[in-house]
């Protein structure tokens, strides 16, 4: 039997992952044109053609903005965030302090951090949070239900200019607290001045099972296996 996995919006705004389909009768016409009407050209190693690269292009869901956003690079400062947090805060000469459990992130003020804020039953939220390293946490206002002992890869499309994804993995409990909270977020890190539409795919997610993140690899020599840690 299949595995599922359910996403629920828990916000009109939100945008649940879709799934992409590469559109392969498009190249099969193509291939078929070419082939009809003319005498040397032809489309036939396009790689809607392999069936490999289409299986990877499918494989998960895409995650899609849910707004549009004019991002731009957030420079961090991490800083002692019990002795005197608005001292820190002052000797690195930044405007707005953002409390991250055990650190205090010093970031100057910038319009996209807080043009977002949503309704929640709590109120006002902001949908950007800094996160350090000059990345934010982005709330993306939907949930998954995932089964016990999988987990979610969360992974970056190319192409995305300006914008960068870094790769992680999320337990099928962490993303059930999340659940119950703003909905699943990822972590993105603006690079460039970049403008990203409402419904553009940001990411990519991948069901993964334990035994994925537990396997070994097996060699024929030491010398394999010191080559592929090196």
């Amino acid at each position: 039997m299949p595995v599922e996995v359910r996403f629920r919006p828990l916000y009109e705004w939100a945008l649940p992952p879709a799934k992409y389909t590469v559109d392969r009768q498009r190249s099969r016409d193509d291939a078929a044109l070419y082939r009809d009407n003319f005498r040397f050209a032809r489309a036939e190693r396009r790689p809607e053609h392999c069936a490999p690269w289409v299986m990877g292009q499918e494989l998960g869901w895409q995650i899609r903005s849910p707004i549009d956003v004019a991002f731009t690079p957030l420079d961090q400062i991490e800083l002692d965030g019990i002795t005197d947090p608005e001292g820190a805060g002052r000797a690195a000469n930044r405007t707005e302090l953002w409390q991250r459990e055990k650190s205090h992130l010093a970031v100057e003020k910038t319009s996209w951090l807080h043009l977002h804020q949503f309704r929640t039953p709590r109120g006002w939220e902001n949908m950007f949070l800094p996160n350090g390293a000059g990345t934010v946490e982005w709330r993306l206002g939907w949930a998954a239900d995932i089964p016990r002992g999988y987990f979610l890869l969360v992974m970056p499309l190319p192409g995305l200019d300006g914008l960068d994804v870094p790769v992680g993995i999320l337990t099928s409990t962490v993303i059930a607290r999340m659940g119950q909270d703003n909905g699943v977020s990822i972590a993105i890190r603006p690079t460039a001045k970049t403008q990203v539409r409402r419904g553009e795919p940001l990411a990519r997610i991948v069901l993964l099972h334990a035994d994925s993140l537990q396997a070994r690899g097996l060699y024929e020599s030491e010398a394999e296996a010191e080559t592929a840690g090196a």
